[in-house]
């Protein structure tokens, strides 16, 4: 029986819906699983056949921490999805990269730790903030996950958006990308993979510091969503177990990339249990 470990932390930020749900998956498909928290230095990793990475919440402010267990973990036993796959997707300067591949993505500006409010000012300047394409503006840092430290301003709250940059940035890459109207009608579509291959989508609302993730029932894909999550995907630099291609519409209507994540995004296990033994076949897979 394989043993598998679903990576967590001791202190996890917010209630994984999906825990029960795939280690019960990974069970009927005849794996034996657990939780395993990175963080905890007494666990053996080496007993485990794989680390699949789920709930690992905390990483964007352990991140050294984080890079180091990952490394070490790699050298003990199966890391999924693989090593490479997520010291690239770590920063989200991967977004440039699918960019550089042709893919869409939401525009993006890396704002490098330590630069400060005059290279927030010349970024604003170049991408003439207040126009149709950049309304608004989001900030965050370019390691993240979930809403953590993601605000956004408007026309009147330059100061506001100053004050967070000197706040956050210092020791640490900020993004910055325009607010997208989009999300507020339409919202995002998650199109989640699974062994590589899409498996469902629903729709999701988006999220900054403070806020609950508001999720809807699953939806049909779109071929256009399709076609860009397999552009997006074919740019991973390895094998993927599990993954997930966030969507928005830009202002003529067209779908980007907002994130691809592949290193501990909600699956959606609880919105689509068609996708559960899919989920739990895979995990257990020796091929």
């Amino acid at each position: 029986m394989m043993k598998i470990g679903l990576v967590t932390c001791l202190e996890i930020p917010e209630a994984d819906p999906d825990e029960e749900i795939q280690l019960e998956a990974i069970r009927q498909a005849g794996g034996e699983a657990s939780l395993v928290p990175w963080d905890d230095s007494l666990i053996d990793l080496s007993r485990f056949d794989r680390l699949i990475l789920r709930s690992c919440w905390d990483y964007p402010w352990r991140e050294s921490e984080f890079r180091e267990w990952l490394a070490a973990a790699d050298g003990q036993t199966q890391l999924l999805n693989p090593l490479a796959v997520v010291q690239w997707n770590l920063h989200k300067g991967y977004l440039l990269d699918l960019a550089r591949a042709g893919v869409p993505v939401v525009p993006t500006r890396i704002l490098a730790a330590g630069q400060g409010c005059a290279a927030l000012d010349s970024i604003l300047a170049e991408e003439q903030w207040c126009s149709e394409q950049w309304p608004q503006i989001v900030i965050k840092p370019a390691v993240s996950a979930g809403s953590w430290l993601t605000a956004r301003f408007g026309p009147t709250e330059l100061a506001g958006a100053r004050t967070f940059v000197e706040q956050h940035g210092v020791d640490r890459d900020l993004l910055v990308q325009p607010y997208i109207r989009s999300v507020e009608s339409g919202g995002e579509r998650a199109n989640v993979y699974i062994a590589g291959q899409w498996s469902h989508c629903v729709a999701k609302s988006p999220r900054f510091s403070g806020s609950d993730e508001q999720v809807g029932i699953s939806q049909p894909v779109l071929a256009e969503d399709l076609e860009l999550g397999e552009m997006a995907i074919a740019c991973s630099p390895g094998k993927i177990l599990y993954g997930r291609v966030d969507t928005v519409r830009n202002h003529q209507g067209k779908p980007m990339v907002a994130e691809l994540e592949l290193i501990e995004p909600t699956l959606f296990l609880k919105e689509n249990p068609a996708a559960r033994a899919l989920f739990g076949a895979a995990c257990v897979d020796r091929s």
